[in-house]
């Protein structure tokens, strides 16, 4: 089995969890399927890998934009918070646990690959099984497959072994498959029939969300059919209409926090912080804001690239391999479709779900702490 290992671990590593490559690979497998000419193959993998990773480098920059915000307010407000990112201890967590359990990559890595497996399995198997997507969300799959490694391996020690790895594999391949299949309705009626799913983290959340909104509003009371004062009009448009919204939600935070704190080295070790000698403080919460803008319409711009050339090669793949499949990617790829103003609409109402969150958890503790 070695011989195997090494090839299926170098596919893992550079292919699988690097999103960008690996939808750039199914292009490619795609546009072959359907005979396309070698110049429009090789033009269909460059466009879909730069589309992915023009959205990869939005998302990043999103992140990192908040995160000095983040940082500031717990250290003004001595809030005792982490940051909520997948990505920001995936790295550091993955490395204390190898120290407890060496084989620990190995093993999650290799559950990755059952867990694909598996779910292509149960698309080729679409007659019984019902499921049509295949979720293709690399990076994704890398944290759910070294969440539910951690827990089973360490919960239950007794399947630290090969059986062990091959049941996580299973469980991984079944919730890509299932959870992703759930989305497809709700997906193909917010796209207009896109052709694609969503493999993510909320499938859940998107399938329930679905069913109750019907039954709390009415299809046409969308954002884009609200009826504004002429002079509010221009915030249909999504640049004004985010730089605007991020303006008014950083300028509060910013002013509130002060020079001093977002000037601070030791406060503001990630992003960008203020610089004094450099600009006014008023100019940069101007442009920490419009950054924000900035990034959300370079995601755009990247989701339009590769998965117009994705839902184009997956035809070739779902009518010659997987019969009317769909292939399941990240959430981002539905933020060009819809209301423009969704995205901001869903970042502003979730940043107060947020807020009160934490005060609600805040309060408990403090209750808590007066009983002991």
């Amino acid at each position: 089995m070695d011989f195997l290992q090494t090839p299926l671990n170098w596919f893992s590593q550079n292919i699988l969890q690097n999103p960008a490559f690996f939808v750039g690979l199914l292009v490619l497998v795609g546009y072959a399927l359907l005979k396309k000419k070698p110049h429009d193959v090789f033009a269909g993998f460059i466009k879909a890998t730069v589309g992915y990773m023009i959205l990869n480098v939005a998302a990043g920059g999103l992140v990192t934009t908040f995160r000095p915000i983040l940082a500031a307010l717990n250290h003004k407000f001595q809030i005792d918070a982490a940051v909520i990112d997948p990505y920001f201890g995936l790295a550091a967590a993955n490395g204390k646990i190898a120290e407890e359990f060496p084989d620990f990559v190995s093993a999650a890595t290799t559950a990755l690959l059952i867990g694909f497996g598996v779910n292509i399995l149960l698309v080729a198997l679409r007659k019984v099984t019902k499921v049509r997507t295949l979720f293709i969300t690399g990076h994704i799959m890398v944290q759910q497959a070294a969440t539910v490694s951690l827990m089973v391996l360490f919960l239950i020690p007794a399947l630290r072994n090969q059986f062990g790895t091959a049941a996580i594999g299973i469980i991984c391949g079944i919730y890509w498959a299932v959870s992703s299949n759930m989305t497809v309705e709700p997906t193909q009626r917010l796209t207009g029939g896109g052709g694609f799913a969503i493999g993510h983290q909320q499938q859940f959340a998107i399938w329930f969300v679905d069913k109750i909104a019907p039954k709390l509003g009415k299809k046409e009371e969308n954002l884009d059919n609200l009826k504004l004062p002429s002079f509010l009009n221009i915030f249909h448009d999504t640049v004004v209409a985010s730089a605007t919204l991020m303006l008014v939600f950083f300028g509060v935070i910013l002013f509130i926090l002060g020079p001093e704190i977002m000037a601070n080295p030791e406060v503001i070790t990630s992003g960008t912080p203020y610089n004094p000698t450099k600009q006014a403080f008023f100019m940069y919460v101007v442009q920490t804001a419009f950054t924000f803008s900035v990034y959300l319409f370079i995601l755009m711009q990247g989701v339009r690239m590769f998965v117009a050339e994705l839902t184009n090669a997956f035809q070739g793949i779902s009518s010659k391999l997987l019969p009317g499949s769909f292939p399941a990617v990240d959430v981002a790829a539905s933020y060009g479709f819809g209301s423009s103003n969704a995205v901001l609409s869903g970042f502003a109402f979730g940043l107060v779900g947020k807020r009160l969150r934490k005060h609600v958890q805040l309060s408990r503790r403090h209750r808590i702490s007066s009983i002991h």
